[in-house]
Formats: C-alpha cells, sequence, structure tokens
C-alpha cells in the first residue's frame, strides 16, 4: 500500500470527501447568487418596459386630445397650443 498505513488513507480520504462538499457548496451558492441576479435583472427591463408603454401610451393621449381640439402639438415641448 505504497507504505502508508490505513489511517492514513482513510483521513486522505475523509479530507477530498470534506473538499469536495465544501467545492460543491460554493458553486451550488454561486449558481442561486446568478439566478437570484438573473431575476432581478429580468424584473428590471420588465420594468422599464412596463414604464415606457405606460409613457408611450400617455403621449399618444396627450397628442390626440391635442388633436381633438384642433391645436398644434409642439413635440419639442411636449405641449399643445390652441
Amino acid at each position: 500500500m505504497l507504505g502508508l498505513s490505513i489511517g492514513t488513507w482513510l483521513k486522505a480520504g475523509a479530507v477530498l470527501i470534506v473538499l469536495a462538499g465544501v467545492a460543491w457548496s460554493h458553486r451550488a451558492a454561486y449558481q442561486a447568487g446568478r439566478t437570484a441576479e438573473q431575476a432581478a435583472f429580468a424584473e428590471r427591463i420588465n420594468q422599464e418596459n412596463e414604464d415606457a408603454g405606460k409613457a408611450a401610451e400617455d403621449w399618444r393621449a396627450r397628442y390626440r386630445r391635442c388633436a381633438e381640439r384642433g391645436g398644434l402639438y409642439d413635440f419639442e415641448r411636449g405641449a399643445c397650443h390652441n
């Protein structure tokens, strides 16, 4: 047995098992962190898209009301001139 006792081999095996467990737990923590960050990123993108949609709809409503009243919409200022 290459001159090593069974006790030494058992200790070496136990150390390898512990190291494998630590490596696995770090990888699991890393994956969990990535998953959480990806979810937060997707939520931010969805919120920005929703905000942009609301802003566009608000602009369309202001423009439509201006046109219905016979006004001229000033795009630079974002205001209606009657």
